[in-house]
């Protein structure tokens, strides 16, 4: 195989990774919108719970059982916001790592990008200079026949 047959074949590979990374980075994006959705889901209950809890101190007194209900529940929401928390941290962790894997990728197709325009340059520039040859030769040759 040529030298731009195997060029175009690794940059046709380079290629192919690139969309993949750039597929998954998509896909973590995309996570990370549901997690944040879903721990923001978690704060706005935790909000309203609060209120609720606030308002129901405010009219009334409240029993020890419904404190402890509330506070039960309170521990419940926060742990939840707290796990939710360190997945999200997890999920941009993950995203950093594949979005740096992109931008190597980005870089080694570019790379071969450029290798695979010089190796045509430099093709040209070779048929040019034979093509030149040739020519030289066919003008030398009818100029002895003409003699």
């Amino acid at each position: 195989m040529s030298r731009l047959g195997t060029v175009s074949k690794v940059l046709q590979i380079k290629d192919r990774r690139k969309e993949e990374l750039e597929l998954e980075v998509k896909k973590i994006r995309n996570l990370i919108k549901q997690e944040q959705a879903r721990l923001d889901s978690f704060e706005k209950t935790f909000v309203d719970t609060i209120a609720m809890f606030e308002e129901k101190h405010k009219g009334t007194s409240i029993n020890v059982h419904e404190m402890g209900l509330f506070c039960n529940y309170f521990s419940q929401l926060y742990k939840k916001m707290d796990i939710q928390k360190i997945a999200i941290t997890q999920r941009l962790a993950e995203l950093n790592d594949k979005q740096n894997a992109l931008v190597e990728a980005y870089k080694e197709k570019k790379l071969f990008e450029i290798l695979k325009g010089k190796i045509v340059q430099e093709d040209i520039r070779e048929r040019a200079v034979s093509e030149q040859k040739e020519m030289d030769f066919i003008f030398l040759s009818r100029g002895r026949k003409n003699k």
